[in-house]
């Protein structure tokens, strides 16, 4: 058979421009996770008068609406991103559509709140969603496609690099100005970063809708796409329309599920951290009570945003599932460690270094997880899968975030107590389940020739390895 050789090196400013999307993504949502919560509590309290813990149902519920919606609306934007076709691009006419109305509905909901409507601010909270439903998937999705499999993993690092600048600008937005319970005074300036929101999600999207030609790159990476085709570490040749073979079926499967308990550990502790620190440390609602919750989340944010491009030299050596297995583990310990200390701290301050630990586990979960699943993907259904694997990370974020709210509204007298071991219980299930992942190897150095056969449709890929030379 004649031999293919090729060189593949990745467009960096590419990758970085394209992770504008996912910046502006993280942004909304820690300004979201991290206010809404607050915001929808005290219109509860104030309209409702609701007695004390019997929100935390209703809190959980309504944040998991969009969870909901994610599970039926993001597979279904995918197959839509996947087969559209015009001047704009596939993806580039999801991701306008939809953050331009993420970016209408968003700060509606602060505006409902300081109206004190709570049907209405539930209302634009579910459009603000399945707003941000319509383009998240073609977002993510924008990378694989015009990153050969082989670079992939470095690829996401750089798009988590931007996206987490995002998730720091939201952590330092509510940090500057925060939402304190039952304190009027706070009302107004809680509420200003999410129009801060919209305006930067606006620009973001100028940018990106003027300074990225998606059919251009599309039309000019077509020879690498295919060729990282031939590079895949799934265990036989993926084909579009065709199923996955019986053991990446199995691979598939054991990654969704790992991801899932992942997922459901941290955001149980995302979704409720800012109510569980007023609880615990400022039940008096004193107006000088200094919250940190945001700044734990900004110490997250930085240290994954430190952490990424280093640990794509240490993903390249260990290989993707060792780091997964790693990040996992640390972000294992760092909960294990916050639960043991919250029980003798006074306030989340001493906090803040375990979750910055605790944001280098989950970047080198992140830069690897994602890559695993869209490797399973042919050319022509990459964001299907990218929205197979969001129904992963959603549905997970759903059903936590009604069973812990439950547990919390059941056990309002010590819910404080296992708040963190509930995250610590789900991710060790996710810690234990990548162990039985099984890559097919492949030896391949980014920027030198990689010589390979040509595979049969029909033929496995562990049958040909390729091998890298100078």
């Amino acid at each position: 058979m004649e031999q293919q050789k090729k060189t593949l090196k990745l467009n960096v400013k590419r990758t970085f421009f394209i992770g504008l999307a996912f910046c502006a993504i993280l942004l909304l949502w820690r300004v979201h996770l991290t206010q809404t919560p607050l915001l929808l509590r005290q219109l509860l309290i104030d309209q409702y008068d609701y007695q004390e813990g019997a929100y935390f149902g209703i809190i959980g519920i309504v944040m998991s609406i969009d969870n909901l919606f994610a599970m039926l609306l993001l597979p279904l934007f995918g197959i839509l991103s996947d087969r559209t076709k015009n001047r704009l691009g596939k993806r580039m006419t999801f991701i306008v559509v939809g953050a331009i109305l993420s970016a209408l509905f968003f700060p509606l909901m602060a505006g409902m709140f300081l109206v004190s409507r709570v049907a209405w601010f539930i209302v634009m909270l579910a459009l603000m969603k399945v707003a941000m439903n319509l383009w998240r998937g073609p977002a993510v999705a924008l990378m694989p496609d015009i990153t050969p499999k082989p670079l992939r993993p470095k690829a996401n690092a750089i798009i988590n690099f931007v996206g987490y600048i995002g998730a720091i600008i939201g952590g330092g937005l509510v940090m500057i100005m925060p939402f304190v319970l039952d304190t009027p005074d706070t009302f107004v300036t809680g509420t200003i970063p999410y129009y801060i929101t919209s305006v930067i999600m606006v620009a973001v999207v100028v940018i990106l809708l003027f300074g990225f030609k998606e059919n251009k790159v599309l039309a000019e990476m077509k020879p690498d796409m295919e060729y990282g085709e031939e590079l895949s570490e799934t265990q036989a040749k993926v084909v579009a329309d065709k199923p996955l073979s019986r053991k990446d079926k199995k691979n598939l499967l054991i990654v969704m599920g790992a991801v899932f308990m992942a997922w459901f550990a941290f955001n149980a502790i995302d979704t409720f951290g800012s109510n569980f620190e007023q609880d615990r440390w400022n039940p008096t609602r004193d107006p000088n009570f200094t919250p940190y919750w945001g700044m734990l989340g900004i110490a997250l944010a930085v240290a994954a945003l430190i952490a990424f491009l280093p640990c794509i030299k240490l993903t390249r050596k260990i290989g993707r599932k060792n780091s997964v297995l790693l990040g996992a583990g640390i972000v294992l310990f760092s909960l294990t460690l916050g639960a043991v200390m919250s029980i003798f701290i006074t306030s989340m301050a001493p906090l803040i270094p375990i979750f910055a630990m605790s944001g280098i586990g989950w970047a080198m979960v992140n830069i690897s997880a994602f890559p695993i699943v869209v490797e399973m993907a042919s050319l022509k259904n990459i964001a299907k899968l990218t929205g197979i694997y969001y129904v992963a990370t959603q549905s997970a974020q759903f059903l936590t975030s009604i069973a812990a709210g439950l547990l919390m509204w059941a056990f309002n007298d010590v819910w404080t107590h296992f708040f963190w071991w509930y995250g610590v219980f789900f991710m060790i299930i996710a810690f234990i389940m990548v162990f039985f992942f099984k890559p097919r190897k492949i030896e391949f150095t980014e920027g030198q020739t990689v010589t390979s056969e040509p595979l049969d449709v029909d033929e496995p890929l562990n049958k040909v390895k390729p091998v890298a030379t100078e």
